[in-house]
């Protein structure tokens, strides 16, 4: 589940686990979750009771963890492979859960293929097995570009109303279709609109805490 707090200044992600154990967070600007000189734990506590329904969620729960905080979201293996391995999925690249599911599948997609083609070779050198990932980052950047700008704020029904011409392209990018290099095309529009809308496109935007 994810779960706006009060104001919606923020949300909260529900993530069932294994062994009865929820994943639970808090995503909100920086500067205002890590406002004053509060430990992680008094900051959670903070964000639980402004979400009634959180609080309502993990009322019977138990802890079974510290408290973690991250500047940055999203994360990304040095490497996709090795000789005789890869890493696919989460294992090897992270981004926002609300929007990364498909991207991480074609990562499945495109390692099942290189391991194929490797036994059909009998070649399973890491550049061999890895030959899927200079793409596939690309299209991760994209998807993480299009995290940032949502976390910015940015409007992409204003964006749409303004360029009709690029839904396509966007709607692609959004469903997790990123392999396409048409795709860049949105690019320059969007970093005109937020220039406009005096968004910050660079910047890590948000801050996690588990």
């Amino acid at each position: 589940m994810v779960i706006q707090t009060k104001g919606k200044k923020g949300w909260f992600w529900y993530i069932p686990l294994h062994n009865d154990i929820i994943s639970v967070g808090i995503v909100r600007a920086f500067d205002e979750l890590f406002a004053g000189n509060r430990d992680h734990e008094t900051i959670y506590n903070e964000e639980v009771e402004a979400c009634d329904e959180i609080k309502r969620c993990v009322s019977k729960a138990t802890r079974c963890d510290q408290f973690y905080a991250t500047k940055d979201y999203s994360d990304r293996a040095s490497q996709c492979a090795g000789d005789g391995w890869v890493l696919i999925g989460d294992a090897y690249g992270f981004l926002d859960p609300l929007y990364s599911s498909g991207v991480l599948l074609k990562s499945g997609q495109l390692a099942a293929d290189a391991v194929v083609e490797a036994l059909t070779i009998n070649d399973t050198s890491a550049t061999q097995l890895g030959k899927w990932g200079p793409d596939f980052n690309r299209g991760m950047d994209r998807m993480r570009r299009l995290v940032c700008e949502y976390y910015n704020g940015f409007s992409f029904g204003r964006f749409v109303k303004k360029h009709p011409q690029l839904k396509g392209h966007l709607a692609d990018s959004l469903i997790g279709n990123l392999f396409n290099d048409e795709i860049d095309d949105v690019i320059a529009p969007m970093d005109q609109m937020a220039a406009e809308m005096g968004a910050q496109t660079t910047a890590a935007p948000t801050q996690t805490l588990v």
